[in-house]
């Protein structure tokens, strides 16, 4: 393994973020914006100022190829850009805006919650050929690097709780889980979450 660089989000690096996007919540990510998820996140990560911009991602690099991606933000960044997350996700998914709306409330009320001086961890994944090679802690480093630059206290995080790796990863790290979250139920899989959150 030779060069690992870590980069801040850029444009070009769009079509790899909704790859690895998709990655890091492949069965709930269909299930809450419907099956062209890809192709919106691409376009939400072009736009400044919302949840999945490229100004919130941070990437990892090994011999100049995409290998992985973390992204997050804090409080005061979510309170700022919650309008135009909400006015992007209608514009991108037309139609199925309102068919999507009770989903969407319904994952705002349970998911992402944090309060002041609170960094919110929302999505990391590594490309399968590059997993075993510590290139999961070490964005997560970065992001707590992040957190801390923004003056925040502690990083919270949502992960399935069937992802009994991931879970593993964030103890290893010094997340301790905090609570579970009700059942989202859907036709075709029930999805239930862990909080979990990490002082700094």
């Amino acid at each position: 393994m030779n060069n690992i660089l870590i980069k801040r989000g850029k444009l070009e690096y769009a079509k790899d973020f909704s790859e690895l996007i998709f990655l890091s919540a492949p069965s709930f990510f269909p299930y809450l914006f419907g099956p062209k998820v890809k192709e919106l996140m691409e376009n939400l990560f072009k736009q400044p100022k919302n949840f999945f911009s490229f100004e919130h991602s941070i990437f990892v690099k090994i011999d100049n190829k995409i290998a992985g991606m973390v992204l997050g933000y804090s409080f005061e960044q979510k309170i700022e850009e919650e309008l135009n997350t909400g006015i992007l996700l209608a514009k991108y998914l037309k139609g199925d805006f309102l068919r999507k709306l009770p989903y969407l409330f319904k994952a705002e009320s349970i998911l992402g919650k944090i309060t002041k001086e609170e960094y919110y961890l929302s999505n990391i994944a590594v490309y399968s050929e590059f997993r075993g090679l510590g290139l999961g802690s070490k964005l997560l480093e970065e992001i707590e690097q992040e957190a801390r630059k923004l003056k925040c206290k502690r990083i919270v995080l949502d992960v399935e709780i069937e992802n009994e790796k991931a879970i593993k990863l964030y103890e290893k790290l010094g997340y301790k889980i905090i609570e579970r979250s009700p059942l989202f139920k859907s036709r075709d899989k029930n999805f239930q979450f862990f909080k979990m959150q990490k002082e700094l």
